[in-house]
């Protein structure tokens, strides 16, 4: 019977020190968790990304794309004139052996600096920028200037993609197809408004090596349809990477453009009116293409646009 009631007791006393143990640890838990929030404030941010926003911190955004991003072989940057946009490619990479610019290492990735904060768009394994550097140029002439690039397929070779801004990045704009055939290139002459239209028209020369076509397109959202095009004629030599062997020049009033002849012998200049391109005049020189078009020849009034000349 002593047992028994012994046995009782001790259960009780269990129960109580197992309450009173409960209630202890539910203390210091509570406790714990109150000092945690009293520190929380003093606790540093999570680590973040830096972003430069400082207007016209040049240096800064250079340096930071520099440094942050693979860069290719030449590390070209184009810069708007008033300094508020950066872009330049990225992410070297050799999946498009075609090396028409003396080595197989093309870009993945596009990089846009506006305004301090970056944007980059990856392109996927079927692509390559095969450019040295975007071109920067308001072609619907908002107030935003758009990216111009050479943008190949791996087994269509190049075409022309035209990128704009949004609140989600980048993004299309417009293209130029490309030509079909893979290791097929083509090198861009202009961007500007050519004739007495509003209209930024965008001219190339597709195929410079073999038979090069000079070709030319209104730039509207979409797809870039061609207007005219003329045969043998030349902007690139394989191998090289100077991309400046056009001119852009005002004469009366109007834009002319100056390109080489297939065979390097000759200079031909162009105007654009009724959407065709109307031949002016030959000028019988040889062209050394391993040096900019503009520096062989003393041509008047000339549109130093960077779009037209890339030779780093």
């Amino acid at each position: 019977m002593k047992g028994t009631i012994l046995q009782k007791r001790l259960k009780e006393f269990m129960k109580n020190v197992q309450f009173v143990l409960f209630l202890f640890l539910m203390l210091l838990c509570l406790y714990a968790c109150n000092k945690s929030k009293d520190r929380m404030p003093d606790l540093p941010n999570p680590p973040m990304e830096e972003m430069p926003h400082i207007e016209n911190d040049i240096d800064s955004i250079l340096s930071k794309l520099k440094t942050n991003y693979k860069q290719l072989p030449e590390q070209e940057i184009a810069i708007s004139k008033d300094g508020k946009m950066f872009a330049q490619y990225a992410s070297p990479t050799d999946r498009y052996a075609h090396g028409i610019m003396g080595d197989a290492i093309e870009a993945a990735e596009l990089v846009v600096v506006v305004d301090g904060t970056f944007y980059s768009l990856e392109l996927d394994n079927n692509y390559v920028f095969e450019d040295i550097r975007p071109r920067l140029a308001n072609v619907d002439e908002d107030v935003s200037l758009e990216i111009i690039c050479i943008r190949s397929n791996l087994s269509k070779g190049a075409g022309i993609a035209i990128y704009k801004l949004n609140e989600d990045g980048l993004y299309e704009y417009a293209f130029v197809p490309e030509i079909g055939i893979r290791n097929r290139w083509l090198n861009i002459v202009a961007i500007t408004n050519l004739d007495a239209t509003d209209d930024i028209e965008l001219a190339w020369i597709q195929t410079p090596h073999i038979g090069g076509i000079l070709k030319i397109a209104k730039i509207t959202e979409g797809k870039l349809q061609v207007v005219d095009q003329v045969s043998e004629y030349s902007n690139h030599a394989i191998g090289e990477r100077n991309l400046c062997l056009s001119v852009v020049t005002l004469e009366n009033e109007k834009k002319v453009i100056y390109v080489s002849s297939q065979d390097r012998n000759s200079i031909t200049s162009f105007n654009f009116n009724n959407n065709k391109w109307e031949e002016l005049q030959t000028i019988n020189q040889a062209i050394d293409f391993s040096m900019p078009l503009v520096e062989q020849y003393d041509f008047s009034n000339v549109l130093l646009e960077e779009d037209n000349c890339i030779n780093p």
